[in-house]
């Protein structure tokens, strides 16, 4: 930007020898009015940066001439022109606020596109949710976001700020791309029959210990467990059809014996009955038994026997000397 012509003349003694104000503060604000508006270049942000300097020049000068001036009849003057001093010191005040403020604008609008596409790619390369959560673990999204904003660390115009970012985003994108088939190839390796045994699939695929062994290990390991769960169930099948026939037998001796006995007591009570009840005239019988060639405790055995069961009736007798 061409730098204008202003200065402000105030010559005084007692009165205004010579003043320029009205045609400086006409320029002043012809000056004014062509300040950069836009922010989209390098050129623009170098333009408003130098705008600041000159603005901050013109301040200086104009309060230099007001300081110069002599007192008199002038202070509608002073006060004219401090005026437009001060519109200088807003306005560089503004401006130079305005230029950082467009700065992180400009910055923001660059790493936050290339974040985006960064993050578009990734999601279309992401088609399980198993892959998205391990990459979330070794390339997690704040982690990329960093990266970015890292990669334009002392950059100060949008040319190296924008080549900083691309070279960064390509090479975001290249590891992502490698790291995606990596998760995607150890997540292969999980069986699909098996996939309950790895409810830590996604901390598995993310890590870069060897799956195999892993994987091995646990499917081996439900084998045997499915083993002792058969066999288990095989032992406890056989106890209790073994308990079942057990107490089957002991049931069917229990009533074996139930029924003999309860025929036992039948006859018992059969017998009694006819004995109680005769069907001919009770008469008293005596029934002599004659023992020949029999020793004298033979003799006395066999009465005790028959004594046993018919009473006192039962006599032992020998050429009727003993009697028992």
């Amino acid at each position: 930007m061409t730098e204008p012509k202003l200065e402000l003349i105030i010559s005084t003694e007692s009165k205004v020898l010579a003043c320029n104000i009205a045609d400086f503060e006409k320029q002043a604000n012809q000056f004014l009015s062509t300040l950069t508006q836009n922010f989209e270049t390098d050129d623009d942000f170098a333009a408003a940066k130098e705008e600041v300097k000159l603005l901050k020049e013109l301040e200086d000068k104009t309060r230099s001439a007001i300081k110069n001036a002599q007192q008199g009849d002038i202070n509608q003057l002073i006060e004219q022109a401090e005026a437009i001093a001060e519109r200088f010191r807003q306005e560089r005040l503004s401006r130079d606020k305005l230029v950082k403020n467009k700065e992180v604008e400009i910055k923001e609008r660059i790493v936050t596109a290339a974040f985006d596409e960064i993050m578009k790619v990734r999601h279309s390369n992401c088609d399980e949710s198993t892959i998205s959560l391990a990459l979330e673990i070794t390339m997690p999204k704040n982690k990329i976001n960093q990266r970015i904003w890292e990669s334009i660390k002392r950059k100060s115009t949008i040319h190296t700020l924008t080549a900083a970012v691309n070279a960064e985003r390509g090479l975001i994108l290249a590891e992502i791309m490698q790291e995606t088939a990596r998760l995607k190839s150890r997540l292969k390796l999980i069986p699909l029959g098996s996939s309950y045994l790895f409810n830590d699939s996604v901390k598995l695929i993310a890590g870069t210990d060897e799956l195999e062994p892993i994987i091995a290990e646990r499917i081996e390991a439900e084998k045997q467990r499915e083993a002792e769960l058969k066999a288990k169930a095989e032992q406890e099948a056989l106890a209790k059809a073994q308990a079942e026939q057990a107490a089957a037998e002991k049931a069917k001796q229990e009533a074996e014996e139930r029924a003999k006995t309860q025929a036992q007591a039948a006859t018992v009570a059969k017998t009694q009955k006819s004995q109680l009840t005769p069907t001919e005239p009770v008469e008293n019988f005596v029934i002599t038994i004659r023992l020949n060639n029999t020793t004298r405790t033979q003799a006395i055995d066999t009465a005790q026997s028959l004594k046993t069961r018919f009473g006192d009736c039962v006599s032992l007798n020998k050429a009727k000397e003993e009697k028992l």
